[in-house]
């Protein structure tokens, strides 16, 4: 008889596919229990809802986010290491988790349940650590003085569409799949060039 976790992972696993394909209106609890192997009725035991339980995947996939951008933030590195380091490891979250572009493009776009309004703080909590990273940065003479907000737009739509939308980036690239170790790998070391010359601070800029 499986585990009560087991039973929960297995039912997050499968409910995170099932978000991401179809978004939260499109989603439907009889599939995902079908899925997991047990009876719709099953899925209350663990979550009273079907918002609850999108709420619970949210709820990872944003902790995985937080983790990652508070690993390269706290770390003792200068500004310009930092952003790389910060492109990298969101690239490669994005890319070792193919469900979490399509579920934050559609969090972004989609009507979202009321339940869900439980996770912002965590967005609102890593939104404001990288406009303040990017901020202070510039105060420290190592990026443009650009926008922050802008910043933050431009970097995380350039790498969140990619992962969001693999078949057209496939399509694009002229390769069978974006989520290849060879193809993260490129579409890591691009998106770095890319943010490093767009946002490094030039000698003939004003401060």
């Amino acid at each position: 008889m499986p585990r009560v976790g087991d039973t929960r992972a297995k039912i997050l696993e499968v409910a995170e596919a099932e978000f991401a394909a179809e978004g939260y209106a499109g989603a439907h609890l009889q599939k995902i229990a079908e899925q997991v192997g047990v009876r719709k009725t099953a899925l209350y035991y663990y979550f009273e809802s079907k918002a609850a339980l999108y709420t619970a995947v949210l709820e990872s996939m944003l902790e995985a986010f937080e983790s990652a951008v508070g690993a390269v933030l706290d770390a003792e590195e200068p500004p310009d290491r930092k952003l790389e380091s910060l492109a990298a490891r969101i690239n490669d979250v994005l890319a070792q988790n193919p469900n979490y572009g399509r579920i934050l493009f559609r969090v972004f776009v989609d009507p979202q349940p009321q339940e869900a309004n439980h996770v912002l703080p965590v967005v609102q909590r890593v939104v404001a650590r990288v406009l303040l990273f990017y901020k202070s940065g510039a105060d420290a003479g190592a990026f443009r003085r650009i926008s922050s907000r802008h910043f933050f737009l431009s970097a995380f739509g350039a790498m969140l569409f990619h992962y969001a939308a693999p078949s057209f980036g496939a399509r694009l690239f002229g390769i069978p799949d974006v989520f290849t170790s060879d193809a993260v790998s490129w579409r890591r070391d691009e998106v770095i060039k890319l943010l490093r010359d767009g946002v490094r601070a030039r000698p003939d800029e004003d401060a």
